[in-house]
């Protein structure tokens, strides 16, 4: 059971968008997909939700193929914030037509979050706020009753207040109900909170998949001072490159071992000191070019 993106592939006249993009979601878990803008994160939704057709690839739900039967469709909510085709409407008449869409749309429940969350039921959902209009997504995307939802950037422009809602309807739904959630979000702070692995997208392809509770128990991040200028060969081969500032360096090695701390300490650097492992730790060093690690010679 689970949700699986297979060798999806897109291009833009001769430019690929997306390339042989591999992803599974099981129920119960919080993928995040971070990646910098314009890296194609909106058109794999897009192509997830079938607006876009893509050139090779598919989607699996529960093992069945999405193109062999459109009715799996209903196991997928996906709301494109930038192409709203429903802001004119009150949000009940908005939610009266996903109703009709999903046979699974739980109408006590969305009720319930509307009085909680005191959503004005006859508003527009263009005249609501930013903040609004996002719980407000995020309302209607669980009460839709979906096993699957894509999530795009739900935590722009919320406040403080807003985004704890969030946050807790999603966890939420996620534990109590096992939905499997893929988003993205520029905001790594507050998804770095939330999710369970981390997928990067990089030059229109998937550079890693982090599972970061594994993650942080293998790797280790790590500020180093050489008296050498040059950074020692196995640093080089066994990390990846946060930063480096003058001789001070700041690596992730992302299998740390034993026999890794007594070379670093048998180089007797100045300096040698573990840092916390953050979510944009593990983003700056996936997209960091291979030559961030060879320094300043």
């Amino acid at each position: 059971m689970g949700f699986e993106i297979k060798g999806l592939s897109e291009k833009i006249g001769d430019k690929d968008i997306l390339k042989d993009i591999n992803i599974s979601l099981v129920p119960g878990e919080i993928v995040g997909l971070i990646g910098r803008n314009g890296v194609g994160k909106t058109t794999l939704f897009r192509s997830i939700a079938g607006q876009y057709i893509p050139d090779t690839g598919d989607i699996l739900i529960d093992d069945q193929w999405i193109k062999e039967d459109l009715t799996l469709k209903e196991k997928l909510f996906y709301l494109d914030t930038q192409n709203n085709f429903f802001d004119s409407y009150t949000i009940d008449k908005i939610a009266d037509f996903y109703e009709l869409a999903y046979q699974t749309f739980d109408r006590e429940k969305y009720n319930n979050w509307v009085i909680e969350y005191d959503l004005p039921r006859q508003t527009k959902y263009r005249q609501f706020s930013k903040g609004m209009q996002g719980l407000f997504n995020i309302v209607l995307a669980f009460s839709t009753g979906a096993p699957y939802v894509i999530l795009d950037e739900p935590l722009d422009g919320l406040d403080v207040i807003v985004r704890k809602q969030v946050f807790q309807i999603i966890i939420d739904a996620v534990s109590e109900d096992q939905r499997g959630v893929l988003i993205s979000s520029h905001n790594l702070e507050e998804l770095d909170r939330l999710i369970d692995r981390a997928i990067v997208l990089k030059g229109s392809h998937i550079v890693s998949d982090y599972r970061l509770e594994d993650t942080r128990s293998e790797a280790r991040k790590v500020q180093l001072v050489f008296k050498s200028k040059e950074i020692p060969t196995f640093v080089k081969e066994n990390s990846r490159a946060i930063s480096i500032q003058g001789r001070v360096v700041v690596v992730l090695f992302e299998h740390y071992s034993a026999e890794l701390e007594a070379q670093i300490q048998a180089e007797d650097p100045a300096l040698f000191e573990e840092l916390p492992l953050t979510l944009e730790d593990l983003f700056r060093a996936s997209i960091s070019a291979k030559e961030s690690t060879e320094g300043e010679k």
